[in-house]
């Protein structure tokens, strides 16, 4: 703090030398007026003997001085004053540089808070994800097995559940995690405790850990909400635990965790299906994840024998080892990467755009650096003068384009999906403010330092002896100023050449069928508890008698049910083997997408049948064992053989002996069009249709409902069926099945929606600095503008050669462009859907349109300069 307190305390010192100074004269002055001199000789010769005053004063503060800053300092007053005295320049300027500095600083504070900021646990470079699925008994041995994990856990996927309240239940996030998980992640509660090591024993597993935002919500955080018991899908549990705030593990929307419990004894219990355990682990001090990979396949070989049945020696053999940070943030890296350089584009437009308008202004001050070079001033001197204006300029730009990135955030994590991770930690953190403030600083370097250059010429003493125009009006200036346009257009043609592949893509997206009807269908989440199925028929007769009210309901013309809904990604895996194709032991059996159906469904969704029938009421007795299966299986197994009445059988564990019963085996009745499953964007999958019954009965479906009234109405007349049925079952996840499929497309579409606003901002940037340059150049030639008019050059072709002076532009910056363009296509062919990196109909209208944008940014400048009076530019020289 001593400099701080030194450039504040500057003042008083030289107070106070200027004062000892004056003191030490009057002691003279007085001593040889004593010895008979007269005052006025006394005080000459009292100066003559102390030497030059004012010099002996400057060389005492030049003592005190610190020569960087107090140097600076007057060129900090002086940037100001030039900032006030030129309000138009400053305006035009710090809003040009405020977007490009605001897009910058928003997209780096999604990076900022999604990628880079650290994951809240001590030493959380450390922990560790391994990815795959397993049974929860491999977990547990790889914990006990591996050496270079200080703690190893697993845990579930998230799955709503209901938690029971006053009125009715309500769906919550949870997830069941290994009862050390907390202790891995190296977290303390922030009440009561977490789970102890009997809890992972079934039976005293009945406990639950509480998230601390869901215990602030639901339970107003009470502190004596420990030893409290909550119902959770039916089944009492004790609170043991909240956790602390900040914490939302394993997945951002959980609510609360219960324990992964073991049946003691029971290998089928630990090993068998289903294989849904995730684990994640905290390395030992000095291991590195290189290490943890290498013992990863070694202990692969060595635990695969603990199966109680032969596996597949390939079984997740590809596992690996990453830290769990990069595991979270996952395939939202690269596109935010992607919007980082394209807003660092709009950047150096916005750069290019300032330095043309400052080599503008330039004009308007080259008599003032003249008269500075010819004061002595060296070039260097007046560059870092020029230079100090601009990084002053660029402060305040970044302090407005840090304003902007504030107020924008909200809506910017609006258009981006809702999977985003990490999307609720987004916010202004301290390195945001630094990156602002070294972005303000760089820009400022860099659109100054161009002008800064030109101004310092000493070419320009030519200024003193001539009253014609300088340097900054002569045509080689306009050669930079060309060129700073033609980067602008080029690097305008870079980004919107990107945005335009993404709508391209986008729009081939939209034009993919799903496979089903989507419009004027409203579906909705009904669940039962986890535990209603336990008692055989409960689920079955429920939903059968919620499809009979449900067709009832007014304005309702179809009604039906479905365990999962396409283009969700979500199924209950059908894995099985299927006739005609034995396996042996150690292969893993076929997998396909499996769903349990009410017989209306395939009206319903509008599913075409192309082979046999569709399922019947009679089917869901069970006794039929009818399956439907898609096109895509039936190609797949059945390629050249009639698929009716060939058999398909579900086996529980993965692999299984691989001799298919044909007594207990499905039988395949029908085959239906293909769906989409994950995504438009994917391909089709195996799909599996099986009748409702009683053997395979769930807690919770899906209500379809056609209707052609408003989804709230439709929703509403739903809720009053399940409330006649049982007032308790929850209602939720009310939407169209338009809304789900745009829901699958919401990646690609935020990404074409935030590229297209970029390069509609670097457009406008860039055809502003077009305007802005034709414009000077209009003014400067308004002399010889008007001699060729006085000569008798017709006006058109005044207005002729100004556009094609902008045309000229246009094409040497698409020309540009369109190379940085090809570059940039290649690192966009992961984002692209069935679309070229390097699309012909992209990569044509782009530079068309950059054409259109220059004539248009031309005509006024042209128009002006047409209408010039040849005697009044000629009498304004």
């Amino acid at each position: 703090m001593k400099w701080f307190q030194h450039i504040f305390n500057r003042g008083k010192k030289y107070d106070d030398l200027a004062e000892e100074i004056r003191q030490h004269l009057d002691e003279r002055v007085e001593a040889l007026v004593a010895e008979g001199m007269s005052r006025e000789d006394a005080e000459h010769t009292a100066r003559r003997e102390f030497g030059n005053v004012t010099l002996l004063e400057e060389r005492g503060r030049e003592a005190w001085q610190s020569p960087s800053l107090d140097s600076l300092w007057p060129d900090v007053r002086f940037g100001l004053r030039q900032i006030v005295r030129y309000r138009t320049f400053t305006i035009m300027a710090v809003s040009t540089l405020a977007l490009g500095i605001g897009a910058n600083t928003a997209i780096f504070t999604l990076i900022d808070s999604i990628m880079l900021r650290p994951l809240p646990y001590p030493q959380q470079e450390r922990l560790m994800r391994i990815s795959g699925n397993f049974p929860k008994g491999w977990v547990r041995a790889y914990q006990e097995h591996a050496q270079s994990f200080a703690s190893l856990s697993g845990y579930e996927a998230d799955a709503e559940s209901n938690v029971e309240g006053t009125d009715a239940a309500e769906r919550v996030f949870g997830s069941a995690v290994s009862v050390n998980t907390f202790e891995t992640l190296g977290v303390h509660p922030a009440l009561g405790s977490f789970f102890a090591t009997e809890n992972a024993i079934a039976g005293q597993d009945l406990v639950v850990v509480l998230n601390y935002g869901y215990w602030q919500q639901r339970f107003a955080g009470d502190p004596g909400v420990i030893g409290q018991t909550v119902r959770i899908d039916g089944v009492s549990r004790k609170i043991v635990g909240v956790m602390p705030a900040g914490i939302r593990f394993p997945y951002a929307n959980t609510q609360f965790v219960v324990p992964i419990a073991f049946k003691g004894g029971d290998t089928t219990d630990s090993w068998g299906h289903p294989f849904d355990k995730r684990a994640f682990g905290r390395l030992k001090d000095g291991v590195t994840t290189a290490a943890a990979q290498a013992e990863w396949r070694q202990l692969h070989s060595l635990l695969l024998p603990l199966f109680p049945w032969v596996m597949p020696s390939d079984w997740e053999a590809q596992t690996t080892v990453t830290p769990l940070l990069d595991s979270i943030v996952g395939d939202a890296g690269p596109r935010l990467l992607l919007l980082l350089g394209a807003v660092g584009l709009i950047l150096l437009i916005a750069c290019a755009n300032v330095a043309n308008l400052a080599l503008a202004r330039a004009a308007s001050r080259e008599r003032e650096m003249a008269i500075r070079g010819a004061l002595g001033a060296s070039g260097w001197r007046i560059i870092r003068q020029l230079l100090v204006e601009s990084v002053l300029l660029g402060l305040l730009a970044g302090a407005a384009g840090l304003s902007a990135a504030a107020i924008s955030l909200r809506a910017l994590t609006r258009v981006l999906p809702a999977d985003t991770p990490r999307i609720a930690d987004v916010g202004l953190h301290w390195d945001v403010f630094l990156f602002a403030a070294v972005a303000s600083v760089l820009t400022g370097v860099l659109f100054g330092l161009v002008p800064a250059i030109r101004m310092a010429s000493p070419h320009l003493q030519k200024s003193l002896r001539t009253g014609g125009v300088g340097v900054a009006g002569r045509g080689s200036q306009f050669r930079v100023s060309m060129l700073l346009v033609v980067g602008q257009i080029g690097l305008s043609v870079v980004v919107i050449t990107a945005a335009g592949l993404m709508l391209r893509s986008l729009y081939s997206l939209s034009q993919v069928d799903p496979g089903f009807r989507t419009d004027r269908i409203v579906t909705a989440e009904v669940s039962l508890d986890a535990a209603a199925c336990t008692q055989p028929g409960r689920c079955h007769a429920f939903f059968q008698q919620l499809e009979q009210k449900a067709r009832t309901i007014a304005g309702v013309d179809d009604a039906a049910l479905v365990d999962t809904l396409p283009m969700t990604g979500w199924d209950l895996g059908y894995v099985y083997d299927s006739e005609g194709h034995p396996r042996d032991a150690r292969q893993v059996a076929k997998q396909a997408a499996g769903r349990t159906v009410s017989t209306g469904y395939f009206k319903t969704v509008g599913l075409k049948l192309l082979r046999g029938r569709l399922l019947e009421d009679s089917d869901q007795s069970g006794k039929s064992r009818a399956a439907v299966i898609n096109q895509k299986m039936a190609e797949s197994l059945w390629p050249n053989q009639d698929p009716l009445g060939m058999h398909i059988e579900e086996v529980a564990d993965e692999p299984s002996p691989g001799l298919l019963n044909p007594n207990v085996a499905s039988i395949v009745v029908g085959v239906v069009s293909n769906t989409h499953h994950d995504s438009l964007a994917s391909g089709f999958d195996e799909e599996v249709y099986l009748p409702m019954t009683t053997d395979n009965e769930q807690p919770q479906m899906m209500v379809l409902l056609y209707s052609h009234l408003p989804t709230e109405q439709v929703a509403s007349g739903l809720r009053r069926a399940v409330f006649e049925i049982d007032p308790l079952v929850p209602v939720t996840h009310v939407r169209t099945l338009d809304e789900v499929v745009a829901a699958s497309a919401s990646t690609p579409r935020s990404l074409a929606i935030l590229l297209l606003g970029f390069g509609a901002l670097a457009v406008g940037v860039g055809s502003v600095g077009v305007y802005s340059l034709i414009a000077y150049v209009v003014s400067w030639r308004t002399r010889e503008i008007g001699i060729r008019l006085a000569l008798g050059a017709p006006r058109w072709q005044i207005v002729r050669s100004v556009v094609r002076q902008s045309l000229m532009l246009a094409v040497a910056g698409s020309v540009v462009g369109l190379a940085g363009a090809i570059v940039c296509a290649s690192l966009l062919r992961r984002f692209l859907f069935e679309v070229r990196p390097f699309d012909p109909v992209t990569f044509c209208i782009v530079p068309v349109l950059m054409l259109l944008l220059a004539l248009v940014a031309a005509w006024v400048p042209a128009r002006r300069a047409a209408s010039i009076d040849p005697m009044v530019a000629l009498r304004s020289e």
